[in-house]
Protein backbone atom coordinates (compact mmCIF):
# COMPACT_ATOMS: atom_id res chain seq x y z
CA UNK A 1 0.00 0.00 0.00
CA UNK A 2 1.47 3.32 -1.13
CA UNK A 3 0.15 5.17 1.92
CA UNK A 4 2.15 2.79 4.13
CA UNK A 5 5.27 3.58 2.09
CA UNK A 6 4.74 7.30 2.74
CA UNK A 7 4.28 6.56 6.42
CA UNK A 8 7.45 4.46 6.62
CA UNK A 9 9.60 6.95 4.70
CA UNK A 10 8.06 10.07 6.23
CA UNK A 11 11.28 11.31 7.90
CA UNK A 12 13.56 10.56 4.93
CA UNK A 13 11.15 12.28 2.53
CA UNK A 14 10.78 15.27 4.84
CA UNK A 15 14.56 15.71 4.91
CA UNK A 16 15.10 14.96 1.22
CA UNK A 17 12.41 16.97 -0.57
CA UNK A 18 13.75 20.30 -1.82
CA UNK A 19 11.62 23.42 -2.21
CA UNK A 20 11.67 23.09 -5.99
CA UNK A 21 10.52 19.46 -5.86
CA UNK A 22 7.76 20.29 -3.34
CA UNK A 23 6.47 23.02 -5.66
CA UNK A 24 6.52 20.66 -8.65
CA UNK A 25 4.75 17.92 -6.69
CA UNK A 26 2.04 20.35 -5.61
CA UNK A 27 1.49 21.38 -9.25
CA UNK A 28 1.31 17.71 -10.28
CA UNK A 29 -1.07 16.76 -7.49
CA UNK A 30 -3.31 19.71 -8.27
CA UNK A 31 -3.45 18.73 -11.96
CA UNK A 32 -4.33 15.16 -10.99
CA UNK A 33 -7.09 16.36 -8.61
CA UNK A 34 -5.38 14.89 -5.54
CA UNK A 35 -5.09 18.27 -3.78
CA UNK A 36 -7.30 21.32 -4.07
CA UNK A 37 -6.40 25.00 -4.06
CA UNK A 38 -7.16 25.52 -0.38
CA UNK A 39 -5.08 22.50 0.63
CA UNK A 40 -2.12 23.74 -1.40
CA UNK A 41 -2.41 27.27 -0.01
CA UNK A 42 -2.35 25.79 3.49
CA UNK A 43 0.82 23.81 2.72
CA UNK A 44 2.77 26.71 1.15
CA UNK A 45 2.08 29.36 3.79
CA UNK A 46 5.04 31.78 3.82
CA UNK A 47 5.58 31.29 7.55
CA UNK A 48 6.29 27.59 7.08
CA UNK A 49 9.78 26.21 6.63
CA UNK A 50 10.68 23.81 3.82
CA UNK A 51 10.54 20.91 6.31
CA UNK A 52 7.08 21.98 7.50
CA UNK A 53 5.80 22.15 3.91
CA UNK A 54 7.24 18.70 3.12
CA UNK A 55 5.71 17.21 6.26
CA UNK A 56 2.27 18.69 5.55
CA UNK A 57 2.41 17.52 1.93
CA UNK A 58 3.31 13.95 2.89
CA UNK A 59 0.71 13.73 5.66
CA UNK A 60 -2.00 15.39 3.59
CA UNK A 61 -1.61 12.95 0.69
CA UNK A 62 -1.15 9.91 2.96
CA UNK A 63 -4.45 10.61 4.71
CA UNK A 64 -6.24 10.47 1.33
CA UNK A 65 -5.37 6.80 1.00
CA UNK A 66 -3.34 4.43 -1.14
CA UNK A 67 -4.42 5.69 -4.56
CA UNK A 68 -3.51 9.30 -3.81
CA UNK A 69 -0.23 8.18 -2.23
CA UNK A 70 0.62 6.10 -5.30
CA UNK A 71 0.06 9.12 -7.53
CA UNK A 72 2.43 11.18 -5.37
CA UNK A 73 5.15 8.50 -5.49
CA UNK A 74 4.81 8.29 -9.27
CA UNK A 75 5.18 12.07 -9.51
CA UNK A 76 8.18 11.94 -7.16
CA UNK A 77 9.86 9.42 -9.47
CA UNK A 78 9.54 11.90 -12.33
CA UNK A 79 10.53 14.98 -10.32
CA UNK A 80 13.42 13.61 -8.19
CA UNK A 81 14.50 10.24 -9.50
CA UNK A 82 17.68 10.31 -7.41
CA UNK A 83 15.77 10.58 -4.12
CA UNK A 84 13.23 8.01 -5.34
CA UNK A 85 15.94 5.47 -6.14
CA UNK A 86 18.02 6.29 -3.07
CA UNK A 87 15.05 5.41 -0.85
CA UNK A 88 14.57 2.16 -2.82
CA UNK A 89 10.84 2.86 -3.17
CA UNK A 90 10.29 0.44 -6.07
CA UNK A 91 11.55 -2.46 -3.98
CA UNK A 92 10.29 -1.40 -0.58
CA UNK A 93 8.60 -4.36 1.10
CA UNK A 94 5.43 -3.52 2.99
CA UNK A 95 5.22 -5.69 6.14
CA UNK A 96 2.18 -7.88 6.58
CA UNK A 97 -0.29 -7.07 9.32
CA UNK A 98 1.26 -7.76 12.70
CA UNK A 99 4.79 -7.88 11.35
CA UNK A 100 7.37 -5.30 12.32
CA UNK A 101 10.21 -4.04 10.22
CA UNK A 102 12.20 -0.88 9.65
CA UNK A 103 12.28 0.87 6.29
CA UNK A 104 15.56 0.96 4.43
CA UNK A 105 17.53 4.11 5.18
CA UNK A 106 19.93 5.94 2.91
CA UNK A 107 22.71 5.38 5.45
CA UNK A 108 22.35 1.59 5.41
CA UNK A 109 21.88 1.00 1.69
CA UNK A 110 23.52 3.92 -0.09
CA UNK A 111 26.82 2.38 -1.23
CA UNK A 112 25.27 -0.74 -2.74
CA UNK A 113 22.42 1.19 -4.33
CA UNK A 114 24.74 3.80 -5.85
CA UNK A 115 26.91 1.04 -7.34
CA UNK A 116 23.88 -0.69 -8.86
CA UNK A 117 22.09 2.43 -10.07
CA UNK A 118 24.93 4.58 -11.36
CA UNK A 119 27.93 2.30 -12.00
CA UNK A 120 30.52 4.24 -14.03
CA UNK A 121 28.51 7.44 -13.61
CA UNK A 122 30.03 7.95 -10.13
CA UNK A 123 33.63 8.90 -9.41
CA UNK A 124 35.54 6.17 -7.63
CA UNK A 125 35.87 7.00 -3.93
CA UNK A 126 37.39 3.90 -2.35
CA UNK A 127 41.02 4.84 -1.65
CA UNK A 128 42.10 5.34 1.91
CA UNK A 129 42.94 8.04 2.63
CA UNK A 130 40.41 9.40 0.15
CA UNK A 131 42.95 12.02 -0.88
CA UNK A 132 44.44 15.30 0.29
CA UNK A 133 42.53 18.30 1.66
CA UNK A 134 44.55 21.51 1.83
CA UNK A 135 43.15 24.41 3.88
CA UNK A 136 44.77 27.81 3.34
CA UNK A 137 43.64 30.22 6.05
CA UNK A 138 44.68 33.84 5.62
CA UNK A 139 43.48 35.41 8.84
CA UNK A 140 46.00 38.19 9.55
CA UNK A 141 47.26 40.65 6.98
CA UNK A 142 50.03 43.20 6.71
CA UNK A 143 47.79 45.95 5.34
CA UNK A 144 44.17 45.24 6.26
CA UNK A 145 41.84 44.02 9.02
CA UNK A 146 42.13 40.59 10.57
CA UNK A 147 39.50 38.10 9.40
CA UNK A 148 38.08 37.31 12.82
CA UNK A 149 36.09 34.07 12.97
CA UNK A 150 38.09 32.38 10.20
CA UNK A 151 39.58 29.86 12.66
CA UNK A 152 36.02 28.62 13.27
CA UNK A 153 35.85 27.76 9.58
CA UNK A 154 39.21 25.98 9.73
CA UNK A 155 38.10 23.89 12.70
CA UNK A 156 34.83 22.94 10.98
CA UNK A 157 36.54 22.06 7.67
CA UNK A 158 39.25 20.02 9.37
CA UNK A 159 36.70 18.01 11.37
CA UNK A 160 34.59 17.46 8.24
CA UNK A 161 37.37 16.19 5.98
CA UNK A 162 38.87 14.08 8.76
CA UNK A 163 35.43 12.47 8.99
CA UNK A 164 35.35 11.99 5.20
CA UNK A 165 38.68 10.16 5.29
CA UNK A 166 41.01 12.81 3.84
CA UNK A 167 44.49 13.75 4.97
CA UNK A 168 44.20 17.39 6.02
CA UNK A 169 46.97 20.00 5.76
CA UNK A 170 46.45 23.52 7.15
CA UNK A 171 48.50 26.43 5.83
CA UNK A 172 48.23 29.82 7.56
CA UNK A 173 48.82 33.44 6.45
CA UNK A 174 50.48 32.94 3.08
CA UNK A 175 51.50 35.61 0.57
CA UNK A 176 50.13 35.48 -2.96
CA UNK A 177 53.40 33.99 -4.25
CA UNK A 178 53.44 31.44 -1.43
CA UNK A 179 49.90 30.32 -2.31
CA UNK A 180 50.97 29.83 -5.93
CA UNK A 181 54.05 27.89 -4.82
CA UNK A 182 51.97 25.70 -2.49
CA UNK A 183 49.60 24.79 -5.31
CA UNK A 184 52.49 23.76 -7.53
CA UNK A 185 53.94 21.71 -4.67
CA UNK A 186 50.71 19.90 -3.83
CA UNK A 187 50.00 19.14 -7.49
CA UNK A 188 53.23 17.11 -7.55
CA UNK A 189 53.32 15.92 -3.94
CA UNK A 190 50.92 13.07 -3.04
CA UNK A 191 49.19 11.14 -1.83
CA UNK A 192 46.48 12.22 -4.26
CA UNK A 193 44.14 9.25 -3.74
CA UNK A 194 40.78 9.46 -5.50
CA UNK A 195 40.14 13.17 -4.95
CA UNK A 196 41.88 16.47 -4.21
CA UNK A 197 40.24 19.20 -2.12
CA UNK A 198 41.49 22.73 -1.51
CA UNK A 199 39.79 25.29 0.75
CA UNK A 200 40.99 28.91 0.57
CA UNK A 201 39.80 31.35 3.22
CA UNK A 202 40.84 34.97 2.69
CA UNK A 203 39.88 38.43 1.52
CA UNK A 204 39.36 38.72 -2.22
CA UNK A 205 38.06 40.61 -5.22
CA UNK A 206 36.75 39.85 -8.72
CA UNK A 207 40.12 38.50 -9.86
CA UNK A 208 41.22 36.24 -7.00
CA UNK A 209 42.11 35.95 -3.33
CA UNK A 210 44.34 38.22 -1.25
CA UNK A 211 47.63 37.01 0.15
CA UNK A 212 49.06 37.96 3.53
CA UNK A 213 51.09 40.65 1.72
CA UNK A 214 48.00 42.27 0.22
CA UNK A 215 48.74 41.02 -3.30
CA UNK A 216 46.16 39.16 -5.38
CA UNK A 217 46.59 35.48 -6.19
CA UNK A 218 44.42 34.85 -9.29
CA UNK A 219 41.98 31.97 -9.03
CA UNK A 220 43.54 30.37 -12.10
CA UNK A 221 46.89 30.18 -10.29
CA UNK A 222 45.18 28.09 -7.62
CA UNK A 223 43.33 25.68 -9.91
CA UNK A 224 45.50 25.31 -13.04
CA UNK A 225 48.34 23.34 -11.34
CA UNK A 226 45.83 20.47 -11.01
CA UNK A 227 44.64 20.26 -14.61
CA UNK A 228 45.35 17.26 -16.80
CA UNK A 229 48.60 18.69 -18.19
CA UNK A 230 50.15 19.80 -14.89
CA UNK A 231 48.95 16.97 -12.63
CA UNK A 232 48.72 13.65 -14.40
CA UNK A 233 48.10 11.80 -11.12
CA UNK A 234 44.65 13.42 -10.94
CA UNK A 235 43.56 12.91 -14.56
CA UNK A 236 39.96 11.69 -14.52
CA UNK A 237 39.67 12.37 -10.79
CA UNK A 238 37.71 15.18 -9.11
CA UNK A 239 39.50 18.36 -8.06
CA UNK A 240 37.36 20.37 -5.63
CA UNK A 241 37.96 23.97 -4.55
CA UNK A 242 35.97 25.84 -1.89
CA UNK A 243 36.76 29.58 -1.97
CA UNK A 244 35.61 31.71 0.96
CA UNK A 245 36.38 35.29 -0.06
CA UNK A 246 34.68 38.49 -1.15
CA UNK A 247 34.47 39.04 -4.91
CA UNK A 248 33.66 42.75 -4.78
CA UNK A 249 32.43 45.52 -2.51
CA UNK A 250 28.70 45.45 -3.23
CA UNK A 251 26.00 43.81 -1.09
CA UNK A 252 23.49 41.56 -2.80
CA UNK A 253 19.95 42.91 -2.86
CA UNK A 254 17.23 41.43 -0.71
CA UNK A 255 14.08 40.30 -2.52
CA UNK A 256 10.94 38.59 -1.24
CA UNK A 257 10.03 35.23 -2.78
CA UNK A 258 6.36 34.78 -3.59
CA UNK A 259 6.32 31.02 -3.09
CA UNK A 260 6.60 30.20 -6.68
CA UNK A 261 44.19 4.39 -15.02
CA UNK A 262 43.15 7.77 -15.03
CA UNK A 263 42.28 7.75 -18.78
CA UNK A 264 41.10 4.15 -19.04
CA UNK A 265 37.53 2.92 -18.76
CA UNK A 266 37.81 0.25 -16.07
CA UNK A 267 34.94 -1.89 -17.35
CA UNK A 268 35.50 -1.80 -21.10
CA UNK A 269 39.28 -1.44 -21.01
CA UNK A 270 39.09 1.17 -23.79
CA UNK A 271 41.43 4.15 -23.70
CA UNK A 272 39.80 7.53 -24.20
CA UNK A 273 40.72 11.19 -23.83
CA UNK A 274 39.15 14.07 -21.95
CA UNK A 275 39.68 17.83 -21.93
CA UNK A 276 42.43 18.97 -19.57
CA UNK A 277 40.04 21.14 -17.58
CA UNK A 278 37.60 18.30 -16.88
CA UNK A 279 36.63 17.09 -13.42
CA UNK A 280 36.83 20.43 -11.61
CA UNK A 281 34.38 21.81 -9.05
CA UNK A 282 34.94 25.38 -7.84
CA UNK A 283 32.44 26.47 -5.21
CA UNK A 284 32.67 30.22 -4.60
CA UNK A 285 31.13 31.70 -1.48
CA UNK A 286 29.45 34.53 -3.40
CA UNK A 287 28.79 35.77 -6.92
CA UNK A 288 31.11 38.14 -8.74
CA UNK A 289 31.04 41.75 -7.57
CA UNK A 290 29.66 41.09 -4.12
CA UNK A 291 30.73 40.66 -0.51
CA UNK A 292 30.94 37.37 1.36
CA UNK A 293 29.57 37.39 4.90
CA UNK A 294 31.58 36.18 7.88
CA UNK A 295 30.50 36.27 11.54
CA UNK A 296 33.46 36.96 13.87
CA UNK A 297 31.96 34.71 16.54
CA UNK A 298 30.77 31.73 14.48
CA UNK A 299 32.56 31.75 11.11
CA UNK A 300 31.44 32.45 7.55
CA UNK A 301 27.92 31.73 6.33
CA UNK A 302 29.14 29.69 3.37
CA UNK A 303 31.71 27.46 5.07
CA UNK A 304 29.54 26.72 8.10
CA UNK A 305 26.57 25.79 5.91
CA UNK A 306 28.84 23.74 3.63
CA UNK A 307 30.22 21.71 6.55
CA UNK A 308 26.76 21.04 7.95
CA UNK A 309 25.19 19.95 4.66
CA UNK A 310 28.20 18.06 3.34
CA UNK A 311 28.45 15.92 6.47
CA UNK A 312 24.73 15.14 6.48
CA UNK A 313 24.51 14.67 2.71
CA UNK A 314 27.56 12.40 2.51
CA UNK A 315 26.07 10.12 5.14
CA UNK A 316 22.93 9.86 2.99
CA UNK A 317 24.84 9.23 -0.25
CA UNK A 318 23.95 12.57 -1.86
CA UNK A 319 26.15 13.86 -4.66
CA UNK A 320 28.06 17.11 -4.19
CA UNK A 321 25.96 19.20 -6.58
CA UNK A 322 22.76 18.28 -4.74
CA UNK A 323 24.48 19.21 -1.48
CA UNK A 324 25.70 22.54 -2.85
CA UNK A 325 22.17 23.31 -4.06
CA UNK A 326 21.01 22.83 -0.47
CA UNK A 327 23.86 25.11 0.69
CA UNK A 328 22.76 27.77 -1.81
CA UNK A 329 19.22 27.57 -0.46
CA UNK A 330 20.37 27.72 3.15
CA UNK A 331 22.77 30.64 2.72
CA UNK A 332 20.35 32.61 0.53
CA UNK A 333 17.80 32.52 3.33
CA UNK A 334 20.14 33.79 6.05
CA UNK A 335 19.39 37.21 7.49
CA UNK A 336 21.80 39.69 9.02
CA UNK A 337 22.94 43.28 9.25
CA UNK A 338 26.31 44.67 8.22
CA UNK A 339 27.91 48.10 8.43
CA UNK A 340 29.16 49.48 5.12
CA UNK A 341 30.87 52.83 5.61
CA UNK A 342 28.40 54.51 7.96
CA UNK A 343 25.27 52.71 6.84
CA UNK A 344 23.68 49.56 8.33
CA UNK A 345 22.31 47.42 5.51
CA UNK A 346 20.67 44.00 5.14
CA UNK A 347 23.31 41.28 4.76
CA UNK A 348 22.36 38.85 1.99
CA UNK A 349 24.38 36.55 -0.24
CA UNK A 350 24.24 33.40 -2.32
CA UNK A 351 27.17 31.11 -3.18
CA UNK A 352 28.06 30.15 -6.76
CA UNK A 353 29.33 26.68 -7.72
CA UNK A 354 31.03 26.16 -11.10
CA UNK A 355 31.95 22.74 -12.39
CA UNK A 356 33.27 20.60 -15.21
CA UNK A 357 32.53 17.34 -13.40
CA UNK A 358 31.73 14.43 -15.71
CA UNK A 359 30.23 12.12 -13.11
CA UNK A 360 28.42 12.21 -9.79
CA UNK A 361 30.78 13.06 -6.96
CA UNK A 362 29.72 11.35 -3.73
CA UNK A 363 32.14 11.95 -0.85
CA UNK A 364 31.22 8.88 1.17
CA UNK A 365 32.95 8.60 4.56
CA UNK A 366 35.05 5.47 5.16
CA UNK A 367 33.47 2.83 7.36
CA UNK A 368 35.44 2.12 10.51
CA UNK A 369 38.86 2.49 8.90
CA UNK A 370 41.85 3.96 10.63
CA UNK A 371 44.63 5.80 8.91
CA UNK A 372 47.10 3.14 10.04
CA UNK A 373 45.42 0.72 7.66
CA UNK A 374 46.76 2.64 4.66
CA UNK A 375 49.48 0.41 3.20
CA UNK A 376 51.90 3.28 2.61
CA UNK A 377 51.02 6.13 4.99
CA UNK A 378 52.76 9.33 3.94
CA UNK A 379 55.37 10.75 6.31
CA UNK A 380 54.12 13.62 8.40
CA UNK A 381 55.80 16.85 7.37
CA UNK A 382 56.31 19.87 9.50
CA UNK A 383 55.07 22.91 7.67
CA UNK A 384 55.44 26.51 8.62
CA UNK A 385 52.18 28.21 9.41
Amino acid sequence: MADKVLEQLRIQLKDGLTEAVIKNLLDDLQDKKVLGNEEIEEIVQKTKTRADQARDLIDGVRRKGSEASEIMLTCLKDRDNYLYKNLNIDHLAIPERGATSSPPTPQSTTDKQNDMIYGDEVYNMDSYPRGLCVIINNEKFADRKERKGSQKDVDSLKALFDFLGFLVEVETDKTADEITALMAKYSNDGPHGDCFVCCVLSHGDETGVVGFDGQICPLNDITSPFDGVNCRALIGKPKVFFIQACRGCEMQSKVVADGAGPSRNQKSGKVYSIAKDSDFLIALSTVEGYMSIRDPSSGSWFIQSLCEHLKKGSEQGQDILRILTNVNNDVSRKEGKIKINKDIVDAKMTPQPKFTLRKLLILKPPKGKKQAEHPHPPPKKKRKS
